[in-house]
C-alpha cells in the first residue's frame, strides 16, 4: 500500500509520481492495445502538430501523475493537504459562481481534467457547498473520502446507488453546487444523430445535463482544475456570456467550452482511450 500520510510534499509529489510512472509503464506494455487507442485517439485530433509525439509522451505522464493525485486525495494527512492545496490554489471566475447561486442551485460541469480529484476541496476552501457523485472503487476508500468530505461541507453521492438522480436534483433545490463530469461518454444520452464541429471534426451531442437542468432548474457553469507551474487554477465559466442558453443550445455551449481547454492542455485530459465513443458512428 502507498500512502502519503507521513510524506513531505516533496516526495509525494516526485517519488510517488515516480513510482507510478514506473507502473504504468509496465501497465502499458502488457495492455499494448489500449495504449494504441490512446496514440491513435490523439493523432487524430493533432495529426497536423510536429511535436505530436512529444505531447503523447506528455498526455501519459499526465495520466500518471492524475493517480498519483488521486492517492494524496485519499491518504494525505488531511489537515497537510487542506494547507498545501490552500497554498498552491488560484482562482478565476468566482463571480459568475456567486452570482448563479443567488438564484438557486448551480451544475458545474468539468471533466477528466487535470486536478479534478482535488476540486471539490478547492471550492470547499472557500465555502461553496459542494455535492458530487462519486463512483468508489473499494469500501476503504469510500469510508475514506466519506470521513473527509463530510469534514468540509461536501456531500458525496454513492454513484453506484439506484437513486443517483434523485439525489442530485434534491441537493440542487437545497441551493447547492453539484460537480459533473461532461465526458462520461459511456453514459451519455445522445441527441439523435446530431453532432458539433469539435477536435477537428463532429462529436455528438449527449442531451444529460440539459435533462438535469430543465429538472433541477439549475445553472449550467463549466469548471476546469488547471495544472499550473506553481499548482493549480480552478476557472469557472460561464456558457452564453453568462446567461442560460435556450435547451437546444446548451448541449453546444458544454462541448465547446470542453473542447476549448482539452485543446488548450491536451495533456490534463486522461480520457484519450474513450475519444473515438465521442465520434459519430462509434460501435
Amino acid at each position: 500500500e502507498i500512502t502519503c500520510r507521513d510524506w513531505s510534499s516533496d516526495v509525494c509529489s516526485s517519488d510517488l509520481t515516480r513510482y507510478l510512472e514506473l507502473l504504468g509503464s509496465l501497465y502499458y506494455l502488457a495492455n499494448r492495445r489500449e495504449r494504441d487507442v490512446i496514440e491513435r485517439n490523439i493523432l487524430t485530433v493533432f495529426q497536423t502538430r510536429q511535436e505530436v509525439k512529444a505531447l503523447i509522451r506528455k498526455v501519459f505522464k499526465g495520466i500518471f501523475f492524475h493517480y498519483s493525485e488521486k492517492l494524496i486525495m485519499a491518504h494525505r494527512n488531511y489537515g497537510i493537504l487542506k494547507e498545501e492545496l490552500r497554498d498552491a490554489m488560484e482562482y478565476s471566475g468566482l463571480e459568475h459562481l456567486d452570482s448563479a447561486l443567488g438564484h438557486g442551485g448551480v451544475i458545474l460541469f468539468t471533466g477528466h481534467f487535470g486536478g479534478v480529484e482535488f476540486m471539490p476541496l478547492a471550492l470547499a476552501l472557500k465555502h461553496y457547498p459542494v455535492t458530487m457523485i462519486v463512483s468508489f472503487q473499494t469500501e476503504r476508500l469510500r469510508e475514506s473520502l466519506m470521513a473527509r468530505a463530510a469534514e468540509v461541507n461536501v456531500e458525496l453521492i454513492d454513484g453506484h446507488s439506484e437513486q443517483v438522480l434523485h439525489h442530485a436534483i434534491h441537493a440542487l433545490k437545497r441551493g447547492r453546487i453539484l460537480l459533473t463530469e461532461c465526458d462520461e461518454v459511456d453514459a451519455w444520452k445522445p441527441k439523435g444523430d446530431r453532432t458539433v464541429d469539435a477536435f477537428g471534426g463532429s462529436v455528438l451531442l449527449d442531451r444529460s445535463l440539459e435533462i438535469l437542468c430543465r429538472r433541477s432548474g439549475s445553472t449550467p457553469l463549466g469548471s476546469f482544475m488547471v495544472r499550473t507551474e506553481k499548482g493549480y487554477r480552478l476557472a469557472i465559466v460561464p456558457i452564453d456570456s453568462g446567461e442560460r442558453p435556450a435547451e437546444h443550445d446548451m448541449s453546444v455551449a458544454i462541448m465547446k467550452i470542453f473542447e476549448q481547454f482539452v485543446m488548450s492542455f491536451p495533456d490534463q485530459w486522461y480520457q484519450w482511450k474513450k475519444f473515438h465513443k465521442m465520434r459519430p458512428g462509434a460501435a
